[in-house]
């Protein structure tokens, strides 16, 4: 699934238009990345939480050559899927809690 069939099944479920959907997928997105950016850290109880995880400087080598090269320090983001979301993924739980009315305050301060 890429993000126009997530944004046109948002738009199917909430009775909105597909741009519309799709602006709102963007935001959600865009606010994971921005507070992880600056928290370094992003939970969605019940699906989910993304951190970053620093690497250190290193000497690796290149695959032809075998010479030596110096590989930067740098942050990756990692996501670690929640107990509940495991467990559906392996259809450990019968039943699923279904949402059946999107929560009515921002989720990102603007």
């Amino acid at each position: 699934m890429i993000r126009s069939d997530l944004a046109n099944k948002l738009a199917a479920k909430m009775n909105i238009s597909k741009q519309e959907a799709d602006r709102i997928l963007l935001s959600f997105i865009n606010g994971i990345m921005t507070n992880l950016e600056k928290d370094g850290r992003v939970v969605i109880q019940g699906f989910g939480s993304f951190r970053l995880k620093e690497y250190e400087a290193r000497v690796g080598k290149k695959p032809v050559t075998g010479e030596p090269i110096e590989i930067p320090a740098r942050k990756k983001p990692v996501f670690h899927a929640s107990k509940e979301l495991n467990q559906i993924i392996n259809r450990e739980r019968q039943t699923r809690q279904v949402y059946a009315e999107p929560v009515q305050t921002p989720v990102f301060a603007a």
